[in-house]
């Protein structure tokens, strides 16, 4: 394994991210706030640190080619080293401990939507779309952003990129990225003319329509979206598009986009997502009625919009999640496992991996009824999953359940009066990158709730690679050791 080629990979990636917080002091600026001095220091010293490794490794070592192994290490790094230099300027600019800045730049960047930051309205602007920016930036992806905007990074970032972005949507990687990108800001900028021409403020539409369709949550405001909702109620209508967008595989994205819907409606991962959105929608809308004695309209919002958050993965909420009754919190503890579609910038385990566990239970079902006389294949589309496939889809989504109840277990021993629906709860939402809370997140929680938290968001964000990088290294070691005796 060569260590200098995954610093090689990495460096690019941290040029970029200093050019990105360039954007805080100059936000800063436009609105006469006090300049954020700490991003520019920090933001020219990573673009001159990512710079210089670059050049030196490349002068000296030439052209260095990334192994899976190698590839797989700094995909998992990236995530890790990306918030930790987010949060040295974040912690130093609001004056807040470092594992709570830590919290908030890992729940930015995995597009989880968890804050431990208090009076969020009287930010500076600049750090309220540096929040937002990273949710942007988080969902599209690091190794994406890096790809568009260096072209160098392709020497060595095309197996970075597969492993971000396993899909495609043209011929090659390279014109998948830019046209992930292309997609991706046309609908934030649409999205955001809209919420301002629907009476939302500038600011305010250009931080939730990105972290909308970035299915992140994070907003300006203490009472989340809510705030939002109050002032311009219009807003409701293109903020959920937008997250139910968010959940679209990029592929479908890129169907609607042209115009062809038909080819996008043949596709039976995005049919089962409309059919699960209105599942929830109905179902949140029905529970809500009786249990909260709300009214009709009040029903219809609180309880959908609740639903299709927790589904999308957004995590933007209306009403006090914790005063909901545990139905209401299973429904949505339900939503957010599943999530929405593969390839796109939601969490959950996917549509497609759900689809196919109901498949292979439907054939199960029948396989023992008849004692074994039908068997059946197990269909997605027209396309017959290989068993391996199949096994693999079914083994993630009992992985991912038993580390959301190994967190839920670990929040509720280190906070022993919380019921353990609520830290189920709080546990499935970091883990699907969610974001919706019932209260255990706050500034004020155990180091080793925060701790769990920031654990269940980077492994969910990345289904788990790292986990399985240091199995395979353990094995590899093992294999060696075996191999030289």
């Amino acid at each position: 394994m060569k260590l200098i080629a995954i610093i090689e990979a990495l460096s690019p990636i941290v040029m970029i991210f200093g050019m990105l917080m360039l954007i805080v002091p100059i936000v800063d600026a436009l609105y006469g706030d006090a300049t954020s001095d700490w991003f520019m220091i920090f933001g020219l010293v990573y673009i001159a640190l990512g710079f210089f490794l670059y050049r030196i490794i490349e002068w000296k070592y030439k052209l260095i080619e990334l192994s899976l192994m190698e590839s797989l290490i700094a995909y998992s790094l990236a995530w890790i080293i990306i918030p930790c230099l987010s949060a040295i300027p974040l912690s130093i600019e609001l004056s807040i401990p470092f594992e709570n800045a830590l919290f908030e730049s890992i729940s930015g960047f995995t597009g989880t939507g968890f804050t431990v930051i208090t009076h969020l309205d009287t930010l500076r602007h600049g750090i309220r779309l540096w929040r937002g920016l990273m949710q942007w930036i988080g969902e599209l992806g690091v190794i994406v952003f890096g790809a568009v905007f260096l072209p160098f990074f392709w020497k060595f970032g095309h197996i970075l990129y597969s492993l971000e972005r396993p899909s495609r949507i043209s011929a090659s990687l390279r014109s998948t990225a830019f046209k992930i990108f292309y997609m991706y800001f046309l609908v934030t900028v649409v999205g955001i003319i809209v919420c301002i021409y629907l009476g939302v403020e500038p600011l305010d539409a250009v931080v939730h329509v990105m972290t909308a369709i970035a299915t992140g949550g994070m907003s300006n405001y203490d009472a989340n979206y809510e705030k939002v909702f109050q002032y311009a109620p219009l807003s409701i209508y293109p903020i959920t598009a937008l997250m139910i967008m968010g959940g679209f595989n990029f592929v479908i994205l890129s169907y609607i986009l042209d115009g062809d819907l038909r080819k996008a409606w043949e596709n039976e991962e995005f049919r089962a997502y409309i059919y699960i959105n209105v599942f929830f929608t109905v179902s949140a809308f029905i529970l809500a009625l009786p249990i909260m004695n709300w009214s009709v309209e009040r029903s219809l919002l609180y309880g959908s919009f609740n639903a299709i958050s927790a589904l999308t993965t957004t995590g933007f909420n209306i009403g006090n999640i914790a005063s909901m009754p545990p139905f209401l919190k299973i429904l949505l503890i339900f939503a957010m496992f599943i999530g929405s579609m593969s390839f796109s910038t939601a969490g959950g385990i996917k549509v497609v991996r759900f689809v196919v566990l109901l498949k292979r239970l439907k054939s199960y079902t029948l396989s023992f009824l008849s004692g074994g006389g039908i068997t059946q294949d197990t269909l997605l589309g027209d396309e017959i999953l290989d068993e391996r496939e199949v096994s693999n889809m079914l083994l993630y989504i009992v992985l991912h359940f038993v580390i959301v109840l190994l967190g839920a277990s670990l929040l509720k021993s280190i906070i022993p009066q919380v019921d353990f629906i609520d830290a189920l709860f709080e546990a499935m939402s970091a883990a699907n990158c969610v974001g919706l809370s019932v209260g255990l997140v706050s500034p004020n929680a155990p180091l080793g709730a925060k701790i769990v938290l920031m654990a269940l968001m980077y492994f969910g964000r990345l289904e788990y690679t790292p986990l399985l990088v240091l199995l395979g290294l353990i094995l590899y070691r093992e294999y060696r050791i075996i191999k030289h005796r």
